[in-house]
């Protein structure tokens, strides 16, 4: 559970303070880079509530939860493909309507496993506060001195990690 929360969270250190200079690399003006970026918002409102009411009716958390994981990679793969606003919207608004998918989905998930140690969610869940600093530090100091383009695989590499974690889930 720590391990997954890490990942999820570092997908956040990684993708949110540094996709935007990647959207700038490829000219993006202000207006797209927004566009682009408010669509990881706008799937946070409607895609929970389609995943939640999938989970309820199929009993299936875990399975939502490695599918979201698969289908954000995949989602996200298609970053390496393109480079036009179109693909990059589609790509953005797949893989945001899958990631949103799992959060909310593996929170009840671990209040589950946990139980009646509620109280150890705490140190399970700062594990997520651990991967965002590292991830943000992390691809700083390696964009720095790499190309921008690098970020694509960094965060696809974190992207993985999550999906890793999924599929070894109580």
């Amino acid at each position: 559970l720590s391990a997954y929360y890490f990942f999820y969270f570092a997908f956040v250190g990684a993708f949110s303070p540094y996709f935007t200079l990647y959207l700038q690399a490829l000219d993006f003006s202000a207006t797209e880079i927004a566009v682009l970026m408010s669509l990881m918002q706008v799937m946070r409102i409607a895609a929970p509530v389609v995943w939640g009411w999938l989970s309820d009716r199929s009993g299936r958390r875990v399975a939502i939860i490695r599918l979201s994981g698969l289908a954000s990679l995949a989602g996200f793969a298609v970053f390496f493909f393109t480079t036009r606003f179109e693909g990059i919207f589609i790509a953005m608004a797949l893989m945001a309507f899958f990631w949103s998918a799992a959060l909310p989905l593996f929170e009840g998930l671990t209040f589950n496993h946990l139980g009646d140690r509620a109280s150890a969610y705490g140190r399970v869940r700062s594990w997520g506060s651990v991967g965002f600093v590292v991830a943000v530090l992390a691809i700083g100091y390696l964009l720095d001195r790499l190309p921008i383009d690098t970020l694509l695989w960094m965060t696809a590499l974190v992207l993985s990690g999550i999906v890793v974690c999924a599929f070894f889930l109580p």
